[in-house]
């Protein structure tokens, strides 16, 4: 069985946010970043997959963490959209650690997957969410 090419794993909990490691592959690339999030962005990106799935894909769908220009912690971008009418889904990533020289790191790739695919990360990112489980592997 392939990779799974999105992985998100929970490291430190608050009762606000908490922190998780969140590892991308792409295509000769991967990308390894430390970030915080909340239930609420991750329900915004959870609602907005399952939208862009149940849709087929009509409309992209961009989420967004941090921020590219101001002092934040990261920026990640993530772009979904239909790649062809097969049901091959394009993701883009923008990702960016905000740290100083020399452990800046930016990176901006994209990887192709299937629509059941985007399905199984809405279903495992509900989980997350809900605490049933503590690490995302998906996007095979």
């Amino acid at each position: 069985m392939p990779e799974p090419r999105f992985k998100m794993k929970r490291i430190w909990t608050d009762v606000d946010f908490f922190e998780v490691n969140l590892c991308v592959f792409g295509n000769g690339c991967n990308v390894d970043l430390d970030i915080y999030l909340d239930n609420g962005h991750l329900e915004d990106l959870k609602n907005g997959i399952e939208n862009f799935a149940a849709n087929l894909g009509k409309n992209d769908f961009s989420w967004v963490t941090g921020h590219e220009t101001e002092n934040t912690t990261h920026f990640l971008y993530l772009r979904f959209f239909l790649h062809d009418k097969r049901g091959i889904v394009g993701i883009e990533f923008k990702v960016d650690n905000r740290a100083e020289p020399p452990y800046s790191m930016r990176s901006n790739f994209y990887i192709l997957t299937e629509i059941n695919q985007i399905d199984d990360l809405s279903r495992k990112l509900g989980k997350f969410i809900r605490e049933e489980i503590f690490e995302v592997e998906s996007l095979v």
